[in-house]
């Protein structure tokens, strides 16, 4: 058995660790290959790979893209594209442009909530090009409006929340073909988090990407329960779909998830990578 991870996030997006860091903590939990999937950008793999020779380990290709659906946030995980694909990069640059100017309405409404924050002072959290409401929340923490990040999403940030904004981001069907165009192959990241009403919706989604090139399901991860697991495994099986996993590491961020493992019961190995990338390219083929 060959244990791997194929989610994990770097200072580069919403981690707290740097790539470099983030590999070594793979070796020392005896992983033999590590998918870093940082959000809308491909920073931190160059970094990633280095330390994956240094440390005998596979680092493999990834990136986790923000999509939408008209009712739901959808994230596609992106992996073995190419990563000099210009139409993939542009894509990326597209979402994390969205992005800024999410961040400037965000901004506006911390500033009349009373609590305002300063491009600057919410950059100096961020490693990479990617600005995210996590750092927002250490920005807040350091200015003492909270004691720490899980009140400034309660408080604030989250989903529906004071200082909520809209995100524009592109269909998952344009991140699923992009992905394939360059190569790779792209998978529906923890697809409960969709937070769909019923199973049949999650069946009509995952049927209508998997139509336009989508090649798995991450069926498990720490968000979800067995039941769920099982229902995504079963659903990945009847659309010819590669069942997948992985730890959505996060460091500091998700104190109880752990990098291989996650809550503790998620367990992928090689063979899933293997599967996954003999469909690189090859979009519904």
């Amino acid at each position: 058995m060959r244990p791997i991870d194929l989610h994990a996030h770097t200072w580069y997006s919403d981690g707290t660790h740097s790539p470099t860091e983030l590999v070594a903590l793979a070796a020392e939990a005896g992983l033999a290959a590590l998918a870093v999937t940082d959000h809308d950008t491909t920073e931190g793999l160059a970094e990633a790979r280095r330390a994956g020779v240094a440390h005998g380990l596979e680092v493999l290709s990834g990136c986790e893209i923000s999509t939408a659906v008209p009712a739901s946030v959808v994230h596609i995980l992106a992996y073995a594209f190419d990563e000099q694909d210009a139409p993939f990069q542009a894509l990326l640059a597209r979402v994390r442009a969205d992005r800024d100017r999410r961040n400037e309405a965000i901004r506006a409404r911390l500033d009349a909530l009373g609590v305002p924050v300063s491009d600057a002072e919410v950059r100096r959290e961020a490693v990479g090009r990617v600005v995210a409401r996590p750092h927002f929340a250490a920005a807040m923490v350091r200015k003492g409006y909270v004691e720490h990040g899980r009140e400034a999403f309660d408080r604030f940030l989250r989903d529906g929340g004071p200082a909520w904004v809209r995100v524009s981001m592109p269909d998952p069907e344009e991140a699923i073909r992009a992905t394939v165009a360059a190569g790779g192959v792209a998978v529906l990241a923890h697809p409960r988090q969709m937070g769909l009403e019923t199973e049949r919706a999650y069946r009509e989604v995952v049927a209508r990407l998997a139509a336009a090139g989508l090649g798995g399901v991450e069926a498990d991860h720490p968000s979800h329960d067995a039941n769920w697991r099982q229902r995504f495994r079963a659903l990945a099986d009847e659309l010819g779909l590669v069942a997948t996993g992985g730890s959505d590491f996060h460091g500091r961020a998700k104190p109880h998830v752990r990098l291989g493992v996650g809550d503790g019961t998620i367990q992928v190995t090689y063979d899933t990578w293997e599967r996954l990338r003999a469909r690189a390219g090859r979009g519904t083929a």
